[in-house]
């Protein structure tokens, strides 16, 4: 727990912190890195929150606290099916993902699905995507397939690494 409060202010004092506009969390589930401290500063400092709901493949949805959420697709919480979805012409300032591990480069092992891959390479996002990781969790390799995109930086407890630096 310590180490998720760690990572998590230290995306709120890093230079893509957006001052306003939109950003993209995810619910931890498992042992992912909580994102619950990041979720109230937004809201905090007036940003605009959105969190993502599996349907064909998964869109985002804007959040207003945390009731606006419910148990969904594969036991974790989404946005409530009143809450309004991202615009197209709307675009994220932030885009925060989960993931079980990362290497340097940017790459991401997440659950499966391929979801925020589809969903970066679908929108072609070019908003800074950063993965939450504690530092146990980057490894040197992992195979990386065609549809696999690289974030711009994974931060953990110890380290930022990014696309721009190759750490």
């Amino acid at each position: 727990m310590e180490c998720s409060t760690v990572i998590q202010d230290k995306i709120l004092r890093a230079p893509f912190w957006p001052k306003n506009g939109r950003i993209a969390l995810y619910y931890p589930i498992k042992n992912e890195v909580m994102t619950q401290t990041i979720f109230q500063r937004a809201l905090e400092q007036g940003l605009k929150v959105f969190f993502p709901r599996v349907e064909k493949g998964i869109n985002f949805y804007e959040v207003n606290g945390p009731d606006d959420l419910q148990k969904g697709s594969y036991g974790i919480s989404e946005p409530k099916m009143s809450c309004p979805e991202i615009l197209p012409e709307e675009t994220l300032d932030l885009l925060i993902v989960p993931g079980i591990a990362f290497t340097k480069k940017g790459y991401r092992i997440g659950y499966g699905k391929g979801f925020y891959d589809s969903f970066i390479t679908d929108n072609d996002i070019k908003t800074p995507t950063i993965g939450l990781s504690y530092e146990f969790q980057i490894i040197d390799t992992f195979p990386v397939s065609d549809w696999d995109q690289p974030l711009y930086g994974i931060m953990t407890d110890k380290n930022f690494y990014s696309q721009d630096a190759h750490s």
